[in-house]
């Protein structure tokens, strides 16, 4: 029995690289949002637990919209958010892309 599990368990030692190569599933680029900032302040993005910062003529990338919720605010009081975009324009690296516009 322990001649038959070393052929085995070296089988799988080969096998397991191939697997990092393998493609991801179709549905796990499918929740991919892109916010980009076309501002001229910083804005703050939160999600769950995070809070991030994009910067001006910045983007950023998040997962998994679908089951957390993405709030965009202005960083000062005296900043506004003019417009708001959903695309999936050709510039936009993820599935889906956030534009923001303001002052």
């Amino acid at each position: 029995m322990h001649s038959i599990t070393k052929p085995l368990v070296f089988t799988a030692l080969l096998a397991a690289p191939l697997a990092l190569f393998a493609a991801p599933p179709v549905d796990a680029f499918k929740n991919e949002l892109e916010i980009k900032n076309k501002t001229s302040f910083p804005l703050q993005v939160f999600q769950e637990q995070w809070r991030r910062v994009v910067l001006p003529d910045k983007s950023l990338q998040t997962q998994d919209y679908n089951n957390a919720t993405i709030t965009i605010t202005t960083t000062t009081p005296d900043a506004a958010i003019k417009f708001i975009t959903l695309s999936n324009a050709k510039g936009c690296k993820a599935q889906t892309c956030v534009l923001i516009t303001g002052n």
